[in-house]
């Protein structure tokens, strides 16, 4: 006998009445227990019932979940910054005065963006920020701060662009060959330095002099922490006349870390050079921007161009 027959069936006091229950094509099993429970079990094997309707049962349906709900438009395309660049430089068409060149790098995305990258202008004044880095390069190197005579001239050339200054350190970083050294070191690879006594005719690029604005901000830069910050403490003390160009694209209220240049380089003809450098505050980003230009019909026409381009790509970029 099975193990639920006879006595051990009745000590379990339970009962149990199967009964077929038509229900569609399935079958259930209704357990009855002594006190009068009633469970009802459905059978191994059986065929399940269609379902039937909420109005046939008296039951209410369960709403389906509803599927994901997407859009079928598609998100705005960025636009490409060195595209949005230089559309901005198209709409200055028709002020457009001499050459000019621009670029610009937004330090906390890393987008570049530049304008007529190629192209090669002499550096005016502009290279003394590069000077000021090979001399601050070089005593890193040396392990010695600088002296206080090259202190008092690094801060003249930068803060007054003092010309005497520059020509000095100039000298004590080992002229041409120091520059080429030590800018080696920065990345520049389009630069060639000028002589001894025309080192404002060094040659550059935009793209060279994001480099050397990259090396006095960048934590990436061979130079220092201590070097980078005493730089830009210079660059952020220049004179006030000397406040345009990169800084036009500043926001209010925001201290600019710059280097201007102006040089006429053609004599018979009057025509300027007009370069501007800096690193500055926009729309809480750090940019840092470079403007070369050459046959400038005056200084102050430059300059107004200077300040209007910077002002025009940044925008640019920034909303790109």
């Amino acid at each position: 006998m099975g193990r639920n027959s006879g006595p051990a069936w009745t000590r379990h006091r339970v009962l149990v009445l199967l009964a077929a229950v038509v229900a569609g094509a399935g079958l259930a099993a209704v357990v009855v227990g002594v006190d009068g429970s009633v469970a009802t079990t459905s059978v191994a094997g059986a065929a399940q019932p269609k379902a039937k309707s909420a109005a046939s049962t008296g039951t209410l349906a369960k709403t389906p979940t509803p599927a994901p709900v997407t859009s079928s438009a598609a998100a705005p395309a960025k636009v490409d910054p060195t595209a949005a660049l230089s559309n901005a430089m198209a709409s200055l068409a028709a002020n457009k005065t001499g050459d000019f060149s621009v670029a610009v790098l937004d330090e906390d995305t890393g987008v570049t963006a530049s304008y007529n990258a190629a192209e090669t202008y002499a550096t005016a004044s502009i290279v003394k920020a590069d000077i000021l880095a090979v001399l601050l390069f070089q005593a890193q190197q040396q392990g010695t701060p600088l002296t206080d005579d090259e202190d008092t001239a690094a801060t003249q050339m930068i803060e007054n662009s003092d010309n005497d200054s520059a020509t000095t350190l100039w000298d004590d970083v080992g002229s041409a060959a120091g520059m080429s050294t030590a800018n080696a070191a920065f990345g520049l690879k389009a630069t060639v330095p000028g002589s001894d006594d025309y080192w404002g005719l060094t040659t550059t690029t935009v793209t060279d002099q994001l480099s050397v604005m990259s090396a006095l901000t960048s934590a990436k830069s061979p130079l220092d922490a201590a070097s980078r910050n005493y730089a830009l403490g210079l660059m952020r003390q220049i004179e006030p006349d000397q406040v345009w160009g990169v800084s036009a694209a500043a926001d209010a209220g925001t201290t600019p870390a710059l280097k201007n240049g102006w040089l006429p380089v053609d004599s018979d003809n009057d025509l300027w050079a007009i370069n501007s450098i800096g690193q500055i505050s926009h729309g809480g980003h750090s940019y840092l921007v470079a403007f070369l230009s050459s046959s400038q019909p005056d200084e102050q026409t430059g300059i107004d161009q200077a300040s209007a381009v910077c002002k025009a790509a940044v925008a640019a970029v920034a909303g790109g």
